[in-house]
């Protein structure tokens, strides 16, 4: 493999990582309208977050990858910068592209963080109620049951 394979092979891993982390920007809008719809299901979101954590894996192997084979091309790259000039600024775009898509990946998780904080407090209000309802009807049943025995001297014959 020749030098020029090399750095094609950096420029490349880039293009991977910026349509990764477009899929990533769709998942989290699918992320968003889950956590906001209260008719999705833990199921739902559960599978959204294992498909967002295979693209995120994924994006650090490419990251652990590119600094491996970088480290290993820098110094032919910047003796013949000339040579590799077109390849070079493929890549400095593709950086900006990739730094803006990480930007915006991030801003979006920090919006869905809130959405399912947002969420999750209302389950919690919710179970909250419902325990207070069913409190409130088990206490009715006691008192009610204790108040109808049969030795209950409302119910006794008074006429002996």
């Amino acid at each position: 493999m020749d030098n020029m394979d090399y750095v094609v092979m950096l420029r490349e891993s880039l293009e991977k990582k910026a349509d990764i982390l477009r899929v990533l920007q769709i998942r989290n809008k699918e992320q968003a309208a889950i956590l906001q719809d209260p008719n999705t299901s833990p199921e739902d979101l559960e599978k959204n977050m294992d498909m967002k954590s295979e693209l995120i894996e994924r994006i650090i192997m490419l990251d652990e990858g590119f600094e491996q084979l970088f480290n290993r091309v820098k110094a032919i790259i910047d003796s013949d910068r000339e040579t590799y000039a077109d390849e070079i600024r493929l890549m400095q775009d593709l950086i900006k592209q990739v730094t803006a898509l990480t930007a915006d990946v991030e801003a979006s998780e920090y919006k869905n963080k809130e959405y399912a904080k947002t969420r999750f407090a209302n389950i919690k209000k919710d179970v909250r109620e419902i325990k207070r309802s069913n409190e409130v009807v088990s206490s009715y049943y006691k008192n009610m049951m204790a108040h109808n025995k049969a030795d209950d001297p409302a119910f006794l014959d008074k006429k002996k």
